[in-house]
């Protein structure tokens, strides 16, 4: 290796080629030894495991379980026997309509939800944001996305945070929009079964402006029918803009004097996220700070993100499915330890960079080779200036 750097080794190997030949040779030595290093650094790499892995995986584990207890709770229902829209048989993906269906929905979207490694992601999202436990979480439910629900309760339980819910009970198509098993119903059986400790502490009819407007009048009474068995303070302001601050007075009523240290949003409420469009706006995943626009219409979400309240914003899932290794609307449900969330990709530096800096120390040389071979063969192709001819002696340009 030594005389590699103290000596032009390519000039012993190359003396009797001309220059553009020699050139040829030095660069295929070059991309042998490239591939070679290419490989080294290659079998470096090793899948690394991320912080937190006991409390992710056991959020993941807990999801599990609570799939499950709904899958059992669902057998025999329409929802549950629709193998087109619900390969996996999950009963967490509901019809397209039904009489409290509120808004369109995507059924890939309700799919890629049903992933219990998400509530490790929201485990991470916790961690990064330095909660700890005991610290009020404000989190705004629909009933669009009930697999992301069960994820979010199962990652604030396992650190033991203090989550604070209400719920927006419609949801849109393909959510739990079953009239006799809704979000709420769902919360009530899993806590039953000692599965997950928190419920919804008011809910709202949801919809447009939160009172469930484009909805029929017998939806809307199957929806208030449904926060009343539940047991949830019903939610039913004049406007949006007085649904929006009795929600907050909620929050920070029962956030008590430690207060809210994070907002989440689940689904587009339009009382936590203002209207539909903002929830476009919005990047998916956590934001410390939110981008500036011209909001035409504020949720609670806006009034806490002003405060610098952290925000997790939850929609566009496969979006955020694609930025954590997530599967998109998979067959089956993903089993736990799977995502870029638990490992990621690592290569031994120790290694790598050295092999990096060797290579570049000889594509330097070759290229400062070829540089000084095109100089030289430029000065011997120059003819003589026909001044110099001139001034030589007679007899030397005769030859005598």
């Amino acid at each position: 290796m030594r005389r590699i750097f103290t000596k032009d080794i390519t000039k012993d190997i190359t003396k009797n080629l001309p220059w553009t030949r020699r050139i040829d040779v030095f660069l295929v030595v070059l991309a042998l030894i490239g591939i070679g290093f290419h490989m080294a650094a290659e079998a470096t790499r090793i899948l690394k495991p991320q912080p937190h892995m006991l409390e992710k995986t056991q959020a993941a584990t807990c999801a599990v379980r609570c799939f499950e207890a709904i899958r059992q709770a669902r057998m025999g229902t329409p929802a549950a026997l629709d193998a087109e829209s619900d390969p996996a048989s999950t009963g967490l993906v509901g019809q397209e309509f039904t009489q409290t269906t509120t808004d369109r929905g995507v059924l890939e979207a309700k799919l890629t939800s049903i992933n219990p490694n998400f509530a490790a992601l929201f485990v991470q999202y916790f961690y990064d944001i330095g909660l700890k436990a005991g610290d009020p979480v404000a989190i705004s439910f629909t009933g669009s996305f009930p697999a992301l629900n069960i994820c979010m309760l199962a990652a604030a339980e396992e650190l033991n945070l203090k989550p604070i819910c209400i719920t927006s009970v419609g949801a849109s198509m393909w959510g739990a929009n079953d009239p006799k098993f809704t979000w709420l119903d769902m919360e009530t059986y899993l806590s039953r079964q000692r599965l997950l400790k928190t419920t919804s502490v008011a809910a709202s009819l949801g919809g447009s402006n939160d009172r469930g407007r484009t909805l029929s009048p017998m939806g809307r009474g199957l929806l208030s029918e449904a926060i009343k068995r539940n047991g949830a303070e019903l939610l039913y302001e004049r406007t949006l803009e007085e649904a929006v601050q009795q929600r907050i007075s909620i929050f920070n009523r029962d956030a008590g004097e430690r207060g809210i240290r994070a907002y989440v949003n689940i689904g587009g409420g339009v009382a936590s996220i203002g209207n539909s469009q903002n929830g476009r706006l919005i990047q998916p995943g956590l934001n410390r700070v939110l981008k500036p626009y011209n909001w035409a219409q504020r949720g609670a979400l806006h009034y806490y993100a002003k405060d610098r309240i952290p925000i997790i914003h939850i929609l566009n899932i496969d979006a955020l499915a694609g930025m954590h290794g997530f599967p998109v609307a998979p067959g089956v449900v993903p089993a736990v330890g799977e995502g870029t969330i638990y490992h990621k990709e690592s290569y031994d530096l120790k290694i790598v960079i050295p092999l990096l800096l060797v290579y570049m120390i000889l594509c330097f040389r070759v290229l400062r080779a070829r540089q000084r071979a095109v100089k030289s063969a430029r000065e011997v192709s120059t003819p003589a200036p026909v001044a110099a001819i001139a001034d030589q002696p007679a007899g030397e340009r005769r030859g005598g």
